[in-house]
């Protein structure tokens, strides 16, 4: 096994582990929304969705990282748009996880509205469903 194949095999299995983190967070979100406040149920909620929060950041970086090195090492053509709109979704979603979700997450679960609670879950959705059109480039590589 060359190390090419080493690199598709860990882009492939942490894409898998991504989508997986990306529906825990959405379940986590869920969870947390059937009773926006302060309490110790969403405290241990808070937590574990933090925890996920942060696996699934550094599990996206890792996809984007393994993802531009299989990109160069393949040959593939840089005018391929399927790449950039892959390594800009990935750009995007980080951006997003870092920098509006958690801090959202947080404020839900201190005491939030049935509104931003919702608005977190459609933002966790949202998200997953970004990581399905990705996947799907990468699967099918559209010219």
């Amino acid at each position: 096994m060359n190390f090419y194949q080493i690199i598709t095999l860990s882009h492939t299995g942490t894409a898998i582990l991504l989508l997986t983190l990306a529906l825990t967070s959405v379940l986590l979100a869920v969870m947390i929304a059937v009773k926006p406040a302060a309490d110790p149920a969403n405290a241990k909620l808070l937590s574990r969705a933090n925890s996920v929060g942060l696996i699934e950041t550094i599990t996206a970086g890792f996809v984007a990282l393994t993802g531009i090195i299989a990109m160069f090492m393949a040959d593939w053509p840089l005018s391929e748009l399927w790449l950039w709109l892959s390594l800009l979704i990935m750009v995007f979603y980080l951006t997003m996880l870092k920098r509006v979700t958690k801090p959202k997450r947080q404020v839900v679960s201190v005491g939030g509205s049935e509104i931003k609670s919702g608005m977190q879950v459609v933002l966790h959705i949202g998200h997953f469903l970004l990581l399905l059109v990705t996947y799907s480039m990468m699967l099918l590589k559209p010219a």
